[in-house]
C-alpha cells in the first residue's frame, strides 16, 4: 500500500471513530479522542467532563466500547482510557455538545446562547463567539452570531491559541449547526503589556537610596565648604570699620544727664518719688 493512501485512510478511522464515540457519548461531556497505536495494541484516549458515565457500573460500559470498537473498526486489541477535563467551560467542544443538548429539550436559541456565553466568560475565557446556523426563527435559514471579548481571527494567534467545537441538532424545521470559539485568557498576544510589579519595587528602592545618598553629599559640602575669596574681603572690610556704641538716648537727653552729674543736682520729679517712696 503506498504511502500516501495508508495516512488517508488512517486519517478517515480515526474521524469514523470520534463520530461513533460522540454518538454513544453525547451526554457524558465528550470532547475528543486520541489513537495512538503501542506494540500492544491501540491506545484510545477519551476525554470527557464525566468520567463516570463512560466508565459505568464496574466497567461495565467502557467494555461494551472496547468490544463495539473492535469489532466495527477492525481495532487490534483496543483499550480505552478515560481522561477527565478539568474545566470544561473552557473546552468548545463540551459547551457545543451543551448548547445543542438544551436546544434539543426545546429551550429558545437565543436564551440558551447567551446562557452558555455567560457561563464561559465567568469561567475565565479572554473572548467567545458562538454561531447557530439553520432555520432558527422561519423557513429560511440564516447565521446567529453571539460575542463577548476579544477573538483573534487570522493569523498564529487564531490557530494557536483560538478553540473550535463543531455539532449538529436535528429540530423539526431542519438541523442546526453550533460552532463555538473560545479564547482562553492564558494566551499572550502580542498587543498587550503587562507590569512586572518585583522590577518596579526594585527601581524604586534604588531611586529612594540614591536620593538619600544625594542629600547626605549636599550636608557634609555645606559643613566642610571653605569661605570663597569675596566672603573673606566682606570679613576683612568688617573688621576694618570702626564699631560705635549705639545708644538709645536723644542728644538733649544726653546733655542734661550730663549736666546733673557734673552739678550733683537732683530734678524736681526725683525729688517727689522719693519722698512717696518714704
Amino acid at each position: 500500500m503506498p504511502l500516501k493512501r495508508h495516512f488517508i485512510e488512517r486519517g478517515i478511522k480515526q474521524m469514523q471513530i470520534n463520530e461513533y464515540l460522540r454518538k454513544e457519548l453525547n451526554r457524558s461531556g465528550f470532547s475528543g479522542v486520541d489513537i495512538q497505536k503501542t506494540p500492544l495494541g491501540v491506545r484510545i484516549t477519551l476525554k470527557t467532563s464525566r468520567p463516570g458515565l463512560v466508565i459505568g457500573k464496574s466497567g461495565k460500559r467502557i467494555r461494551e466500547l472496547t468490544d463495539e470498537l473492535q469489532q466495527r473498526f477492525d481495532l487490534n486489541l483496543p483499550q480505552i482510557e478515560v481522561e477527565e477535563i478539568p474545566n470544561p467551560e473552557l473546552n468548545a467542544q463540551i459547551m457545543a455538545e451543551r448548547l445543542a443538548f438544551s436546544l434539543d429539550r426545546g429551550r429558545q436559541y437565543r436564551r440558551a446562547s447567551y446562557y452558555i456565553l455567560r457561563k464561559i466568560m465567568a469561567a475565565g475565557a479572554k473572548g467567545v463567539e458562538i454561531k447557530v446556523s439553520g432555520k432558527v426563527t422561519s423557513q429560511r435559514s440564516r447565521t446567529q452570531i453571539f460575542r463577548a471579548g476579544t477573538m483573534s481571527k487570522c493569523g498564529q494567534p487564531a490557530l494557536e491559541s483560538v478553540d473550535k467545537g463543531l455539532t449538529q441538532c436535528i429540530q423539526k424545521s431542519g438541523v442546526l449547526g453550533i460552532t463555538v470559539k473560545i479564547m482562553p485568557a492564558e494566551y499572550k498576544t502580542g498587543d498587550g503589556f503587562y507590569l512586572n510589579k518585583e522590577l518596579i519595587e526594585k527601581d524604586n528602592k534604588e531611586l529612594e537610596i540614591r536620593k538619600v545618598a544625594k542629600v547626605g553629599e549636599l550636608e557634609v559640602e555645606e559643613i566642610e565648604r571653605e569661605p570663597t575669596e569675596e566672603e573673606l574681603e566682606l570679613i576683612d572690610q568688617i573688621d576694618e570699620e570702626e564699631t560705635k556704641e549705639i545708644s538709645l538716648t536723644t542728644p538733649d537727653e544726653k546733655t542734661e544727664i550730663e549736666t546733673e552729674e557734673e552739678t550733683g543736682e537732683v530734678s524736681k520729679e526725683e525729688e517727689t518719688e522719693d519722698k512717696d517712696k518714704k
